[in-house]
């Protein structure tokens, strides 16, 4: 399979997995709010509920007007990674949960709310070249991509921290570790990418540190300003 069969293939998979988590996200605010009287801490479950809702559904949009890739990575490892570290956090709802405190739960909703907006504040600047594979499509640089490489999987790790401590177990912990490894190898993969089509990344990631924000944004030259790919 090229590579250009394989992204629209790829395009219509994403679009009809997401649509679809979409669709269950708007069910589920529809009945968080008919069931809000049963429901701790509901104002906190509507706010999350509504920002994935927000969050998938730029997702759907961006991946149909994506650009096409310029470069995408060789083998079945980069694949079978970006599949599994994008859906293994579907077993959480299956695995054992704790009874956090109040104070608790509040954290993890405060923390899956915030992690859910900064998610959507990185895939608006990441725009067209959105994709769950590691491909290079543009080298997009600007807002929160001037202050670390990957701030989607950064963004990502807050929301599901979140959900980790709201049903805390040992086995939602290993998950979150086995699902971090899953990302710390993502990025490996789209930087390797990166590199092999962008001559300006070199650059741009020697300045911008991976996933640790710095105080000062990146700035580049007045030189063609450049365009990084999807998370």
């Amino acid at each position: 399979m090229n590579s250009r069969l394989e992204d629209v293939a790829g395009k219509g998979l994403m679009i009809s997995i997401f649509l679809y988590l979409a669709i269950m996200q708007a069910v589920s605010i529809i009945a968080t709010v008919q069931m809000r009287e049963q429901i701790d801490l509901w104002g906190f479950v509507l706010a999350s509920r509504v920002a994935g809702l927000v969050f998938l559904a730029l997702i759907v949009f961006l991946t149909v007007i994506r650009h096409a890739p310029k470069n995408v990575s060789s083998g079945i490892e980069p694949r079978l990674t970006a599949i599994a570290g994008t859906f293994c956090l579907m077993f959480l709802v299956v695995l054992p949960t704790g009874s956090p405190g109040i104070g608790l739960r509040i954290f993890a909703s405060c923390l899956m709310v915030a992690g859910t907006a900064l998610s959507i504040w990185c895939v608006i600047y990441l725009g067209r070249s959105f994709s769950i594979m590691a491909a290079a499509r543009q080298l997009v640089i600007q807002g929160p991509y001037a202050i670390v490489r990957h701030p989607l999987y950064a963004a990502e790790a807050v929301t599901t921290l979140g959900a980790v401590v709201a049903g805390w177990s040992i086995w939602s912990a290993l998950l979150f570790i086995l699902w971090w490894a899953l990302q710390y190898r993502r990025m490996v993969n789209e930087e390797r990418i990166l590199r092999a089509t962008f001559a300006e990344y070199e650059d741009y990631a020697r300045h911008v540190p991976m996933v640790i924000p710095t105080l000062t944004p990146y700035r580049p030259g007045t030189a063609a300003t450049p365009t990084l790919p999807a998370e």
